[in-house]
């Protein structure tokens, strides 16, 4: 639903209120206590629309709040893996530079502990991009929850409302039928 749309109805909505709580003062004022019912019914159901509407604002908000924590994580997720990947560089070429002092010093000696040294990095370089990955996963799976729950939260809200847009329907054609039956002209 639009903003122009919620803004819409909103003012449909109190528009509804003020014409129902009229109804209800000309029905008590005349006597007329068809026209009072109608008048108390009208308003119930603005306000049923009213609160249905304030349901379905914070079950969008929550959606878009869901949407943003999805985007944040996945950010942050090649954020951290940019992190690892550089660190990794500077360890390889730590050790690079280690493998070349020892060369000179022993070539053979030098050269068995350079390669041990890069192994090193490369796996913990690994267990660290791994570990950023599963994070990241995680993350994103928990942000994706809160999406799925803040739509079902909105799902939810719709159907409240539709329930209760039908509802007040039900109620408006029986309002409609009593008055058709007390022979009460129609008022809208």
């Amino acid at each position: 639903m639009t903003e122009n749309s919620k803004s819409d109805q909103a003012r449909k909505g109190l528009i509804d209120s003020v014409i129902g709580k009229a109804k209800e003062v000309a029905g008590a004022v005349t006597g007329n206590d068809s026209l009072t019912a109608e008048g108390q019914l009208e308003q119930t159901q603005a306000e049923e629309r009213k609160d249905a509407n304030a349901v379905e604002a914070v079950a969008d908000a929550e959606a878009e709040q869901a949407r943003q924590e999805v985007l944040e994580a996945q950010q942050e997720g090649a954020q951290e893996r940019a992190a690892v990947n550089a660190e990794t560089a500077a360890e390889e070429s730590a050790a690079r530079a280690d493998q070349a002092a020892k060369k000179r010093q022993a070539e053979q000696a030098a050269a068995q502990r350079a390669a041990g040294d890069v192994a090193q990095a490369e796996a913990e370089a690994q267990r660290k991009a791994e570990q950023a990955d599963v994070e990241a996963r995680a993350e994103k799976a928990a942000a994706s929850a809160e999406v799925a729950d803040a739509a079902g939260q909105r799902n939810d809200a719709i159907t409240v409302a539709a329930s209760a847009n039908a509802e007040a329907e039900r109620n408006r054609a029986e309002a409609d039928a009593l008055a058709a039956d007390a022979d009460v002209p129609e008022q809208r």
